[in-house]
């Protein structure tokens, strides 16, 4: 039986699970640039309510946003590899069951990892998986069961 529709299903998934890759890639590059930082604290005093970030410190938001990104990019990264060994156990059936639990429990588990900025690429993968769980396959007809 092939298994198409998982495949699809699951490298949209891939795709999708690349957008948080690369925000969090964006992210840890303006991490690291100095004169981000300056225009963004030069940004962040000017607006309206500035005076009342005058209790946050800047250094500790952008350590955090250093470490935030961090996490999306490593469990981004995980969710797209644990994605491909799913495909590779959907190619030619060999295990479609194994595939489709991986592929169920990194839906739930990388959806919360990425603070739900995978949310689309989890929807995916939830779906091939639940999909590569419930097909079953065709049962043979009178005419392929005879043998000669």
């Amino acid at each position: 039986m092939k298994r198409t529709v998982e495949i699809v299903i699951t490298v949209i998934g891939i795709i999708l699970y690349g957008f948080p890759l690369i925000i969090g890639f964006f992210f840890q590059s303006f991490q690291n640039n100095p004169q981000a930082r300056e225009d963004f604290m030069a940004a962040m005093q000017e607006a309206p309510n500035g005076q009342d970030l005058e209790g946050i410190n800047m250094d500790e938001m952008f350590n955090f946003l250093g470490t935030f990104t961090m996490v999306i990019i490593v469990a981004s990264l995980i969710a797209i590899g644990l994605a491909i060994l799913s495909i590779v156990f959907l190619k030619g059936n060999k295990k479609p069951k194994a595939a489709g639990i991986i592929l169920i429990i990194t839906a739930v588990v990388f959806a919360l990892a990425t603070v739900f900025f995978g949310l689309f690429g989890s929807v995916a993968f939830l779906i091939a998986g639940i999909v590569a769980l419930v097909r079953k396959p065709p049962k043979p007809t009178d005419e392929e069961a005879i043998t000669y």
